[in-house]
């Protein structure tokens, strides 16, 4: 069977949770798991929660998945600004991939079709996204697709503030497909 990208369904939510689980501490509890690490996902990552977002109309899911396996997901915020930026943008709130599939083109193919959906929205928004500055493998993928540093922000998790990096596409989405069809 081939890949498929595909709008996020009511049914696939408990994938979704496990999925992002399964990505969330393969990227964050790099030192093992601690009380709030295990809190933190066993709240965020519900079936419950990722049901609201698949229903919810300020946001976009979009699932890869092979042989009724999901290998990954694409989540947009619609109408997100990104602080400084002069262009319309769209916040990539996710873009998780199971480790098992990375190193595959699998993370571009989902960003492509990302890309694609959000260049089709009014106005053709930029999309931009916050990465955790010690995720060097992601930022390293970002920059590869044309994306850059903007800014920073932070992600607080037991009173404590953890570094993010703003990143942003080169230029508006519809300007970036046309540059990468040239």
């Amino acid at each position: 069977m081939e890949l498929e990208i595909r709008p996020a369904r009511p049914g696939d939510a408990a994938s979704l949770a496990a999925l992002s689980i399964q990505v969330w501490l393969s990227t964050y509890a790099i030192d093992g798991i601690r009380q709030a690490l295990a809190d933190y996902v066993l709240a965020e990552f519900t079936p419950e929660k990722m049901s609201a977002l698949i229903a919810d109309p300020a946001r976009h899911l979009m699932v890869m998945e092979k042989d009724g396996h999901l290998l990954g997901y694409a989540q947009l915020k619609l109408d997100e600004a990104c602080a400084g930026c002069d262009d319309p943008s769209q916040e990539m709130e996710r873009l998780y991939l199971v480790e098992s599939h990375t190193g595959q083109g699998l993370g571009r193919r989902l960003m492509a079709a990302a890309r694609q959906w959000a260049a089709a929205q009014p106005g053709q928004p930029r999309l931009w996204l916050r990465v955790w500055h010690g995720n060097e493998r992601a930022i390293a993928f970002y920059r590869g697709i044309g994306m850059a540093v903007h800014g920073e922000t932070h992600f607080e998790l037991e009173g404590a503030k953890h570094l993010n990096y703003v990143m942003l596409d080169p230029a508006p989405v519809g300007a970036a497909l046309a540059a990468a069809d040239v």
